[in-house]
């Protein structure tokens, strides 16, 4: 028998009807006959003894129930193969884990099974023009939803594209035998299954109220379109009515506002200004601003913002318009009297009286202590130590000698306990001076001045009364004053007068003439090394530059800013903008910037200072107060507080030693 490899190598499918019945577990268990010895039309048919030369021993190995002949969707395992004289049987249960078919099988809308084999050895029969099949291989099973031929259960000329196909395939086979040829059997005739005409009526029912639903479900699908169209329609419509008038509410409140917005803005930038005198800029658009006053009115109301009424803790804003309120309150003698005093109790849930009175002081004080502490740039950077009057002794332990082993008790004089450099075998508690002097700060209003125009104007008095202290400040800290030394001055001028700082040895003078004028992260290194103990760890060291040379540093290796070591620091510390080798780098315009000035000068390019070795004396808190002056029928505002600067441990002023600060400066 002469073969062709490429048409023995065709899968055939055969499709049968099958059976079935629900197991209690939940599955359902399927049976049929997988081929008959049935001829189809084209005069074909598998003998009885096809699969019992081999062709199910592969299969039987894994014997796995697919769905649609995808191989990725096994839904059961065959229980059950047996070849008998009738052809092949099968018996297969289908598992509760495939749901949907499960449930498909019991109502009736699955009902077929799809053997996939291949023809191994077959015999031409010239009478019906056909082939008797002797050995097939079975490959796999599948229930599916639509039967590869619905017509028959058999068929191998339909499993090819053309029928010049299929006569080539049984070309391939000769007859080897004079075997009686079998008769066709059709679909009408007697010899096939009998039909059960009670399933087939109900699976017909199923199937068109399947079809009515069907219908039924897309009729209102389209009707929940159209109304969903509709209403899409008229929000669409709606939305855009209100956008149409909110942009007219927005041109009629931007006309109105622009002109005071540009009122304030002048006004704030007069203020800011050095010197500035409150009072003069006060007259000069005080009759602008009782022309504005109603709309300064209506945009300081939009941007007023309480939170929670029923919370204890005040919120900034509610602390900001406290110090307001009682700014005005002292202005006008009236205290929390006025219109806008009892607006803000009011809408902050507060009754003002002998119980509240201590609290509020107190919250308008630290609120002014924020405004600030927001405007310093160096103060921050150092611990405050309230003390409760102008000079405090504040004791210190100085460090020790190292104790000594050894075989005798005190009565040894070298065994006594004495601080580090002594040898006089006594331990001497050190004391500290702390001193707190007051720093002033006011302007005047005019008693004729409008208690509205005032209203409008308290922000910007408590921020130019804010910003004068917090520069106050980081100057003294920085120049020193005629009260006490800073860091690198004595007196206010920088250099002078011996201030805390060491000058570095290590890094040698810079040149102010623009030639070698840069301050690098090796010259900050170098100084944080000679601060001995106070330089180890990175965190207690800070780094304070004048403004130009924090732009030099920008592009130094050893400069990381904010953006590559995160904005914790620039968030505890305000003012710093980056770090080097683990310490932050603070810029500050109280050093005076000195980049190819030219010519002699000994300021300070940059200094290293440990944090921990300074503290600031604080007397009390902000105190804001107010003078009427009689004979020039005015106010006056006065913002003031009582504080200094202190070196916990001197330096040794030498290298090597223990400096808390060391400066680096010009030539």
């Amino acid at each position: 028998m002469r073969k062709k490899r490429g048409m023995m190598e065709k899968i055939f499918n055969l499709t049968s009807t099958f059976k079935s019945h629900t197991e209690e577990d939940g599955s359902v268990k399927i049976r049929g006959m997988a081929s008959t010895v049935d001829f189809d039309r084209a005069g074909d048919s598998i003998s009885a003894d096809a699969w019992t030369k081999g062709g199910l021993n592969n299969f039987e190995k894994n014997p796995i129930i697919l769905f649609n002949h995808d191989y990725n969707r096994p839904i059961g395992r065959a229980t059950g193969l047996k070849a008998t004289d009738n052809g092949l049987e099968m018996e297969a249960k289908i598992s509760k884990a495939a749901k949907d078919v499960v449930d498909l099988v019991k109502d009736g809308v699955l009902g077929a099974f799809s053997v996939g084999f291949r023809v191994k050895d077959a015999d031409y029969i010239e009478e019906t023009d056909g082939l008797r099949i002797k050995d097939a291989e079975l490959f796999e099973v599948s229930v599916v939803s639509v039967p590869c031929n619905q017509t028959a259960t058999f068929s191998l000329a339909k499993s090819f594209d053309s029928m010049s196909e299929y006569e080539d395939f049984k070309k391939t086979f000769t007859n080897s035998d004079g075997a009686q040829v079998q008769k066709e059997i059709t679909m009408s005739e007697e010899t096939q299954q009998p039909v059960d005409l009670e399933a087939f009526a109900k699976k017909v029912a199923e199937e068109t109220a399947a079809k009515i639903a069907m219908k039924q479900a897309e009729q209102k699908a389209a009707d929940e379109a159209v109304q969903k169209d509709v209403e899409e329609k008229a929000a669409a419509d709606a939305e855009a009515k209100a956008q149409q008038d909110q942009e007219v509410q927005t041109a009629i409140k931007t006309g109105i506002e622009s002109g005071a917005d540009r009122l304030m803005e002048d006004l704030n930038a007069k203020m800011s200004e050095k010197d500035a005198k409150i009072d003069e800029i006060m007259k000069q658009h005080e009759s602008v601003l009782k022309e504005k006053q109603e709309e300064l009115d209506k945009m300081r109301e939009s941007k007023r913002v309480f939170a929670d009424r029923k919370s204890n803790t005040l919120s900034d804003d509610v602390k900001k318009e406290m110090v307001y309120a009682h700014i005005l309150g002292k202005v006008t003698r009236k205290g929390f009297d006025t219109n806008y005093g009892q607006d803000v109790l009011q809408k902050a849930g507060i009754t003002y009286d002998a119980t509240s009175a201590a609290g509020i002081d107190v919250s308008v004080s630290q609120a002014f202590e924020e405004a600030v502490r927001l405007e310093q740039k160096v103060a921050p950077l150092f611990k405050e130590i309230q003390v409760l009057s102008g000079a405090t002794v504040l004791p210190i332990a100085p460090d020790t000698e190292v104790a000594n082993f050894n075989a005798t008790g005190l009565e040894t004089a070298a065994n006594l306990l004495e601080e580090k450099g002594a040898s006089d075998n006594n331990y001497n508690v050190n004391r500290i001076l702390l001193q707190a002097f007051r720093l002033v700060s006011g302007t005047f209003i005019s008693n004729d001045t409008d208690e509205q125009v005032v209203v409008t104007l308290l922000p910007m008095i408590t921020s130019a009364l804010a910003r004068a202290h917090a520069k106050a400040i980081d100057q003294a800290i920085l120049l020193g004053n005629s009260s006490f030394k800073g860091l690198v001055g004595g007196t206010g001028t920088d250099g002078a007068n011996s201030p805390y700082a060491f000058d570095s040895t290590l890094v040698a003078d810079l040149d102010a003439s623009g030639s070698s004028d840069a301050v690098t992260g090796a010259n900050l290194l170098s100084i944080r090394s000679e601060m001995g103990k106070f330089g180890v760890s990175p965190s207690d060291v800070a780094y304070i530059v004048p403004v130009d040379q924090y732009y030099n540093l920008i592009g130094d290796a050893a400069f990381s800013d904010v953006s590559e070591v995160g904005s914790d620091t620039a968030m505890k510390l305000i003012g710093a903008v980056g770090s080097i080798y683990g310490s932050p780098v603070v810029a500050s315009d109280a050093l005076a910037s000195q980049t190819g000035a030219g010519g002699a000068v000994t300021t300070s390019a940059a200094v290293a200072v440990a944090v921990n070795n300074y503290v600031i004396p604080r007397l009390k808190g902000v105190s804001i107060e107010t003078d009427y002056e009689v004979a020039g029928q005015r106010t006056a505002i006065v913002a003031a507080q009582s504080l200094g600067f202190n070196e916990l441990e001197a330096a040794a002023a030498a290298h090597p030693g223990d400096n808390g600060a060391v400066r680096i400066e010009y030539a």
